[in-house]
């Protein structure tokens, strides 16, 4: 009887949205699932994953009929049936082709050399983890593998890179367990990742901050067993067999949600991995996401954190004063960073947006420039000479004249950064002048604060809540808080409660000398009151009410479906009356941007799902994503942001 393997091909098509049965040639006889294999399929040879399990029985399958399987790409096991289970689980989720999902298990296309596997050591015990409520807690879970979630919620301005150091230790000291730390961005640095290798130097770290060579190596290693793993949100699929515990540290952080097929949240996946591998998982974080909270409340998440007293202990002074109108600065704050330079010390002021302004209009016609893609409104970046989409990214040179009646009289509304510096530089010419945003940070890399050039006051967009690169200042201003809490979303409180602390733990602590600076029209605002009380469970009592109202998460979950192309009614109608049948709420349709909008589609439609489940409505869809017709486009973003 030949011996039959079942392949997941790595092709991301809906057409290929199964398994394919080979036979396995005698220089391959007991194959193991899991492995990274060489296939033909439809005339050209492809990666695959074997899965556990053929889909037809041998004796149903003609020896004649089958191709066989032309080699193995490398020699390790990189989905052990835990895992497969888990992509299983992704593919479903978020109503992904089963290709796209598993290819993501498969290291990049370099040759390179094997790595030493190291089994993780070095579990001394005794760090500041001991010192949280409920912090010898989770080591001891950890340590003995109870298996569940924990909310690990740190002190503002604590070495974050300690507190999971002492996750990692407990891991080891479990003897053959291993542990995997997530971080939501490595571009501007991760103290998180330095104080790991510093401790473990053989970490292996699958981010992109390494060589892909290096990455590579270590995705095999962790497969053979080596016992710590770190990188970005796509190390939540590291080939880790034995593993033991999984840290998301700033959990609350956007970049975890994948915005290419498959659109997984990697907070959700490490979640749902911790479940199958028996494992537990520690979302990291000072302000926790609304759904983590409400778990913390229900028991459903388990809560590590300082004392009340060592919280307040922590926080700076905080300053609400009125929203100054026209001006950007007021004379509050205009005050506070008078002393707070004669003393010597520094200043940063956080304004919404980059660039010089927020848009553009004629004086003439009275009309603002607009993309010329999606029809939205243009920022203006005067250093670069340009205009930029907020929307679609689209970018041209700065025109000298209006598109609509041809004057050259432009007047600007919303000063960004750009602007912000040149205003501030003339407010206090004495005091050196440095912006924080995406636009220069790339050209002012130093040794000091993350790679910025020392200044005496830095005007910075929400880059600066990046701790990687704050450099060391007494005063934070934050200038249009309003901005923050009137976003458009159902998640603008919660954003702004998040980046709002975040400035508070740059300013540093009260005795220190720390003050944060908040101007608003809204000082009542719950997200601002909470701030200023040092108090998340005040916050969470009053945002989850709202919620709960209007049934957004946590008390559903959310699909946002979109489509495009000259069949998209019909597509729209599929999703529509798919829903029907089973517990869901349609909202919408609406119409998308004219052009390369948020999913990278031309004139399309959006709709927006609540449901209690989100797998049994992407279930449904997946049949739908199978037939879309050629020329057009369906998208479906689980838990969108």
């Amino acid at each position: 009887m030949p011996e039959i393997v079942s392949v997941v091909p790595l092709v991301a098509a809906w057409r290929l949205d199964r398994t394919f049965d080979y036979l396995v040639p005698e220089g391959l006889a007991g194959l193991a699932a899991g492995s990274l294999v060489r296939v033909p399929l439809g005339g050209r040879n492809v990666r695959g994953v074997v899965v556990h399990g053929p889909e037809r029985p041998p004796e149903a399958v003609g020896e004649r009929e089958l191709a066989a399987v032309l080699g193995l790409v490398v020699d390790e096991v990189l989905v052990p049936e835990p895992l497969e289970r888990l992509l299983e689980w992704v593919a479903i989720r978020y109503a992904a082709p089963r290709g796209a999902v598993f290819r993501r298990m498969a290291p990049p296309r370099v040759r390179v050399a094997r790595r030493e596997v190291e089994p993780l050591t070095g579990g001394a015990d005794g760090g500041p983890l001991a010192h949280y409520l409920g912090g010898p807690e989770l080591a001891a879970a950890v340590q003995s593998g109870a298996a569940g979630v924990w909310a690990l919620r740190p002190l503002p301005g604590h070495d974050r890179a300690a507190l999971i150091s002492d996750l990692v230790a407990a891991a080891a000291r479990s003897r053959g367990g291993s542990a995997l730390v997530l971080v939501p961005e490595v571009r501007y640095g991760s103290a998180v990742l330095d104080g790991l290798t510093a401790r473990w130097p053989a970490t292996a770290r699958v981010d992109s901050g390494v060589s892909d060579g290096e990455r590579a190596r270590s995705w095999l290693a962790l497969a053979r067993g080596h016992g710590l793993g770190a990188g970005g949100r796509a190390a939540v699929l590291a080939p880790m067999p034995d593993l033991r515990v999984v840290v998301v540290d700033e959990a609350h952080h956007r970049t975890y949600k994948e915005d290419r097929s498959p659109r997984y949240d990697a907070r959700r996946v490490a979640v749902e991995r911790a479940r199958i591998q028996g494992a537990v998982c520690v979302l990291v974080g000072s302000t926790p996401s609304l759904e983590l909270g409400a778990q913390m409340i229900s028991g459903a998440a388990r809560v590590v954190e300082p004392t009340r007293a060592a919280i307040k202990a922590a926080r700076p002074i905080i300053e609400l004063v009125p929203a100054p109108g026209e001006r950007a600065l007021s004379h509050e704050l205009h005050r506070r960073m008078n002393d707070a330079l004669r003393a010597g010390g520094r200043v940063a002021l956080l304004v919404p947006r980059r660039g010089f302004a927020r848009t553009m209009w004629c004086a003439a016609c009275r009309r603002s420039l607009r993309c010329s893609r999606c029809e939205a409104g243009v920022s203006f970046d005067r250093a670069g000479a340009k205009v930029r989409c907020p929307r679609c990214g689209w970018t041209a040179g700065t025109p000298r004249a209006c598109p609509s009646c041809g004057a050259e009289n432009f007047r600007y509304l919303g000063a960004g950064s750009e602007r912000l510096a040149e205003q501030v530089a003339l407010s206090f010419p004495r005091a050196s002048v440095a912006r924080m945003d995406p636009d220069v940070l790339a050209g002012t890399r130093d040794e000091e604060a993350g790679g910025l050039a020392p200044a005496d006051i830095y005007v910075t967009t929400w880059i600066g809540t990046k701790a990687a690169l704050r450099p060391e200042v007494g005063l934070v201003g934050v200038l249009d808080a309003d901005a923050l809490i009137r976003r458009p979303g159902f998640r603008a409180a919660e954003t702004a409660y998040q980046a709002l602390s975040e400035m508070a733990e740059w300013a540093g602590p009260a005795a220190s000398g720390g003050r944060l600076v908040i101007q608003t029209s809204e000082p009542s605002h719950h997200s601002l009151q909470a701030l200023v009380r040092a108090d998340y469970r005040f916050f969470l009592d009053r945002e989850l009410p709202a919620r709960a109202e209007l049934a957004y998460p946590p008390y559903s979950e959310l699909i946002r479906v979109t489509a495009s192309g000259p069949r998209r009614d019909e597509l729209v109608a599929s999703v529509i009356a798919a829903c029907a049948g089973i517990e869901a709420r349609v909202l919408g349709p609406i119409t998308g941007p004219k052009g390369a909008g948020r999913a990278g589609l031309s004139g399309s439609l959006e709709l927006l799902v609540k449901c209690p489940d989100a797998r049994e409505v992407a279930g449904v869809l997946r049949d739908i994503l199978g037939r879309v017709p050629a020329g057009n486009r369906l998208v479906v973003d689980v838990d969108p942001h």
